[in-house]
């Protein structure tokens, strides 16, 4: 089974500027797109929260998406984003309770519960100094399905660690 195939975004609720989320390192300001989302568990607020900053080196877009209000993926813009619109993020491997290692290009085989993702290796995508040897999620910016399928997945994954301790 994939985790996330019974997520479905089921209504918009909107746009919020400036909403703003505490990073343990500094504080960073989103535009907000919130969406109602249903699973096997019921109702999500999903919030896609876009920004830029700093990131490799080039000051590029990043999109956060959120689970009633906490942080499950990240994604950063390719280097060729101004064409392609492409975002990326890091698969990494769950372990002792937050994601600690990531999963390597190409020596390590892309996990099986991200076979219905689009994925391929970030320094194929972001060439710059600093970038993580990692495979790596691939969708639009304006595929909010796909991150928020993302998202769900992880939070999935996090929660299926809790349960096992």
């Amino acid at each position: 089974m994939v985790i996330g195939d019974n997520m479905k975004v089921v209504s918009f609720l909107g746009v919020k500027d400036d909403f703003e989320y505490n990073w343990p390192d500094q504080n960073e300001k989103y535009l907000l797109i919130q969406y109602i989302a249903l699973d096997d568990e019921g109702r999500h607020e999903v919030q896609i929260g876009l920004t830029e900053r700093e990131t490799y080196g080039l000051n590029r877009k990043r999109v956060v998406v959120f689970i009633e209000g906490y942080p499950y993926a990240e994604f950063v813009a390719a280097d060729d984003f101004d064409k392609t619109g492409d975002v990326l993020s890091e698969i990494r491997l769950f372990q002792e309770d937050e994601y600690l290692d990531m999963c390597e290009y190409p020596g390590e085989g892309i996990p099986a519960i991200y076979a219905n993702f689009t994925v391929e290796g970030l320094p194929n995508r972001v060439k710059a100094k600093g970038v993580h040897n990692a495979w790596s999620v691939v969708t639009n910016i304006s595929d909010h399905r796909a991150m928020i399928a993302l998202a769900f997945l992880r939070k999935k994954e996090k929660e299926m660690y809790s349960k096992k301790k």
